[in-house]
């Protein structure tokens, strides 16, 4: 080893070890069946998500969706929102999700063909694009990494 921890080749033993923890995170998400990212956008989950933040989305069936879990659904065409699911119902065949943002007062408006229950609308999981990866309860976020793209968007 040279001065100031770095190697023959100039390279510092930090940076090395960086490079291996984002390769081994790398391969840990990849493993654990995500299928797609997504960017948070607006303050509806803070504090456990802030504009920016990079989230991690894997498919579920819709059985595999649960109470506690933060899913993303299509709102309307090209518009994505990522909120927790609070309750579970089936009506017509159609298993249907109550979410809400950990930091809105109510919850979403929700989505046909699913009906009112209890004075609330869920979301058919038709519309779920995917449930944020979170191992163990712990959602997976590169934090404000994506805040570069909502920039450029506009």
């Amino acid at each position: 080893m040279g001065e100031n921890g770095i190697n023959e080749w100039g390279i510092s033993y930090s940076k090395i070890a960086g490079i291996l923890i984002v390769v081994l995170l790398f391969i840990l998400i990849v493993a654990s069946g995500v299928r797609s990212m997504a960017i948070v956008e607006g303050q509806s989950m803070e504090p456990l998500f802030h504009t920016g933040d990079v989230v991690f989305l894997k498919k579920k069936g819709p059985g595999e969706i649960k109470v506690g879990d933060i899913v993303v659904y299509e709102a309307k065409p090209g518009k994505y929102i990522i909120h927790r699911v609070i309750s579970i119902y089936q009506a017509a065949g159609t298993t249907c999700y109550v979410v809400k943002g950990d930091n809105n007062p109510i919850p979403d408006p929700g989505l046909p063909p699913c009906p009112y229950k209890n004075g609330v609308r869920g979301i058919p999981y038709e519309a779920i694009s995917g449930v944020v990866l979170a191992p163990d309860g712990i959602a997976i976020k590169i934090p404000y990494l994506g805040g570069l793209t909502l920039l450029f968007r506009g």
